[in-house]
Parts: C-alpha cells; structure tokens; sequence
C-alpha cells in the first residue's frame, strides 16, 4: 500500500491530523520522534523559521535544546506542525513503504523480528511511520514500541543509578547478592512504570470522556438557547395578536351595544363570513406551507443531480482529453514511423547504389552523431536571453561539427494562437535538414496548459541508441540527468547544449560536453 500524502495545510483532515498525533505523542515522546528521525540541519532550519529569526544562530544552541524547542512548537504551532510532519514524512519515506507492506496480522512478528529497533534512529523512524500508516493497529503499535522504548530507558537509568551506589569492593563482596537486588529493584521499578502508565492512560480516557461530554452539553446548551429564544419570539408575537384580536372585541362589543337589533344580526352574518374567509385563507395557506416544503426538496434534489451531472460531464472530458492525447501520441510515432522508413528507404538505395558501384575500402567508425532538440525550452531561453529565435541552420552545423549525421530531431509544440505561423516554422526546419517531432498544447479545463516532450524524446532516444555513437542533447532541464546516466552506461558519449543561465548545474555536470549557446545563434 503507498504511503498516503500529508492533508493540504488548513483543512479540516490536516487538523484532524495534527490533534491524533498530538494525542499519541506526549513532549517526551515527540522529542524522541524529532531526534532520531531529522538530522540536524532539518531541525535548524525549522526552528529558525519558527523563531522567525528571534533566537540568533541556531546552530549555537545544542541540539537537546533545538529539539526541546520544535517539539513544544509541534503541540502549539499549526504551522511548524505541518512543516515538520512534511520532513518527518521525507526522512521516513523508506519506513513508510516498509511499514505500508506489512499486513495487520503479520504486524506483531514483524515487529519482533526488526533487529533497527535497537537503534533509536531506525527505531524513530519506524514508529513515524507506524503513526502515518493511517490504520489502528499500527498506530497502535506505534504507541507499544514508545512504551518500550521509554521502559527500557528507564531500566537503563535504574541499572546505572544502582552500578553508581554501589562500589567495586561491595559489588565484589556481595557478587550474587548484589544482583538479586538490582534485578529486584528493576521488577519494582518497571511494575511502578507499568501502573503510572495504565494509571496516565486512564486519566486521559477519562479526559477524553469529560471533553466530548462537555462538547455535547455545549452544542445542547446552545439548542436548547436557540429553541427558547424562537419560543420567546412566538409568544411575544402571540400575546400582540392577542392584545390586538382583545381590542378588537371590545370595540365591536361596544358597537353592538349602541347597534340596532338588526344592525345586530348583520354583524354577526358578516362575523360569520369572515370567520369562513379566514378558515378558507387558512387551508390554503397550510397547503401552500407544504407545497413549498416539497419544492424545498425537489430544488435540493435538482441540485445534486446537477451537481453529479457537472461532475460527470467533467469526467467525460478527462477521459475525451485523455483519447485525444494517446491519440496523438500515436499519429507522432506513426509521422516518426513514416519517416524512419523513408530514411531507411534512402540507405537502402545508397547501399544498391554502392554494391553497383562494386567493393571499397571500409571507412573509418567514425562517431555518429544524433542531435536532439527542445524547441520550446531552447526558444523560451533564447527570446529572454537574445531576445530572438534560435537559428537552428546553425545550431545544427554547429552541433554536428564536421561528424557523420546520425539523425537531427527537433521536437515542436502547436499552441493555438500560433497555428499560421507554427507550419511554416515546421516547414523551415525540414528543409535545414531536422525530422521534426510535433505535439499539440493540451489546455485543460482550468484554463491551465500542459505540453512538455521529456518522456518522447526520452523514449526517441532510447529507440535510436543503436544508431547513434554521441547523443547531444539540446535542452537545459535536470529532469534529463537520469537519461544522462544511462546513455554514458550505455557507452555513448552525451554532449548538452543549451543556455548556461537556464541549464541545470548537476546536468552540466554529468555531461561529457556543455556547448553554451550565445549570440551566434540568434536568427537576424
């Protein structure tokens, strides 16, 4: 199983984070996670981001104080936590893939028998990795293996403070004696760790419980102020209505007292209509209550299937994106395909024409030589360094340097606001003497563009490996360096030529050869 990413900073699932492992690791316990899991410059340049440059030089303090200090910032600072999780995550990155293998049944064996846990570095990073493995047993573990760490610490310390008390005439003296005591001394010792423990765990169930039982009293508290103040209102409203409707009747009383007997009975037929009216206006009211309790529902209900309707049709496009790629992919290697045979076609008449031509001497194995170049890295250089275009005429004659040409690919992207233009660049380069490898920009749904060619001309010079001698690479980017390494075990020479200011140093490094490229090569 792969280790699972840290939760982006902030949300809900990084704090919930944060808070478990906060709960596992006491200050002691993280001290010795931090301690042996981060090597010193990690745990420097944390504090001092932490400090924000309020403690001076770091490196002065010594490193029992640099950790103290991180691990009472990992239990109050956010931020730091966060930063230190991600180190902790990098450092135990191959404990994690271990511990990730490991299946919750086999967990208790394999732990037995990982001899790294004498040794407090392996045995740190072991336990992070228990604690970010996400499942409970092995978080479990992760406190088990922290509790027998500090228990043999612990008897470690009483061993000593016994070896101390005792000189070495009375050790000699007492010889059995002696370690009777120290032994029985140690079993006290560990039962009094072993009941502070169970005690320590029980104290925070119990702290534990009171905190939910006290989140809960709050969150009914509040309901409970909620409902009485919506109940205050109701009856405030009520005793005015009430007030209003107590008017009202004493004032029509008093007009049925100075009514007529016939005035009298028109009032109360007209009461009675009203009376009617109201419950008719009542009725309806209700049915329009429940009309839009139902129409509360079927707009939620609209607003799902929208909202999975919007997610589907996004889908859709990942995958309609994802056709369109591979399947211009595969018309660039079919366009490569039908380039190789006609090369192949032309040294297949050379080699007729020079059988009919009879035998000759064999030439020298002189180098072959296959050029390999990134438009779109090579151009962005050269528009900020020479503020022009690449003259790729030269760049070519150049590079080859008077050596037998292997091959010449020059691998283009297609932007859409550039399609006039990008076919007579394309056109241009065929002709200098380039096979021209071409790919459309993807522009996704974001707005955001993505059209790089590492892995096709990784995968094109690996296919020509066996007709080449010396690959020259022409593009600055580090992301090339582990090509670099396999070409020169391969036995070929590799030459990298680009802008020195947008070269990677470790790729200028592992070359066999940097050809710098300058103001020669800017197209008037």
């Amino acid at each position: 199983m792969a280790p699972a990413p840290l939760p982006k900073p902030g949300s809900q699932a990084a704090r919930a984070l944060w808070d478990r492992l906060r709960g596992a690791l006491d200050l002691p316990r993280t001290i010795v996670v931090l301690e042996g899991a981060l090597d010193r410059k990690t745990l420097d340049e944390q504090l001092q981001k932490a400090s924000r440059g309020a403690l001076g030089r770091v490196s002065a303090l010594s490193r029992a104080e640099v950790v103290a200090r991180l691990s009472d910032q990992f239990h109050g600072n956010e931020d730091t936590a966060t930063a230190l999780m991600k180190d902790l995550d990098k450092s135990c990155h191959k404990e994690r893939h271990i511990v990730g293998s490991i299946e919750e049944s086999a967990l208790g064996e394999r732990l037995q028998s990982y001899r790294a846990l004498d040794f407090r570095r392996e045995r740190a990073r072991l336990v992070w990795a228990l604690l970010r493995d996400g499942r409970e047993a092995h978080f479990a573990a992760a406190i088990g293996v922290l509790d027998e760490a500090f228990a043999q610490l612990a008897q470690k310390q009483d061993v000593d403070d016994a070896l101390v008390q005792l000189s070495a005439p009375e050790t000699a003296a007492v010889g059995d004696e002696v370690v009777g005591v120290i032994q029985q001394r140690l079993s006290g010792y560990e039962a009094a760790l072993q009941q502070q423990q169970q005690e320590l765990r029980k104290e925070v169930v119990q702290k534990e419980s009171v905190e939910r039982e006290r989140a809960e009293l709050v969150a009914r508290l509040g309901t409970r102020e909620k409902a009485l103040r919506e109940e205050e209102a109701l009856r405030r409203g009520t005793l005015s209505e009430l007030s209003r409707a107590q008017e009202t009747v004493s004032a029509l009383q008093q007009e049925l007292k100075q009514a007529s007997p016939e005035e009298h009975r028109s009032v109360v037929a007209a009461a009675h209509e009203e009376n009617l009216r109201l419950r008719e206006r009542v009725r309806s009211l209700e049915r329009a209550a429940e009309h839009a309790g139902r129409a509360v529902e079927l707009e939620e209900a609209r607003q799902r299937q929208q909202q999975e309707a919007v997610q589907a049709a996004a889908d859709q496009q990942r995958r309609l994106d994802d056709v369109d790629e591979q399947l211009r992919i595969l018309q660039a290697r079919e366009r490569a395909a039908l380039h190789r045979v006609e090369e192949l076609r032309e040294q297949l008449r050379d080699a007729r024409q020079q059988l009919a031509r009879g035998p000759q001497v064999p030439a020298a194995n002189i180098n072959r030589v296959g050029v390999f170049v990134d438009d779109a890295n090579l151009s962005a250089s050269a528009r900020r360094d020479l503020g022009h275009r690449v003259d790729y005429r030269l760049l070519l004659e150049a590079l080859i340097d008077g050596r037998p040409k292997g091959c010449a690919v020059a691998f283009v992207v297609e932007y859409p606001d550039t399609a006039g233009k990008h076919g007579a660049f394309v056109h241009s380069l065929r002709q200098q003497g380039w096979d021209v490898r071409e790919k459309r920009v993807k522009v996704r749904s974001d707005g955001s563009r993505k059209a790089d060619w590492d892995m096709g001309m990784a995968m094109e010079i690996l296919d020509a490996i066996d007709d080449v001698d010396v690959v020259v690479l022409g593009s600055g980017d580090g992301d090339f360096l582990p090509l670099v390494k396999r070409l020169q075990r391969l036995r070929k020479r590799v030459e990298v030529a680009a802008f020195r200011a947008s070269t990677d140093e470790a790729l200028i490094a592992a070359a066999d050869a940097f050809c710098g490229l300058d103001g020669r090569f800017r197209l008037p």
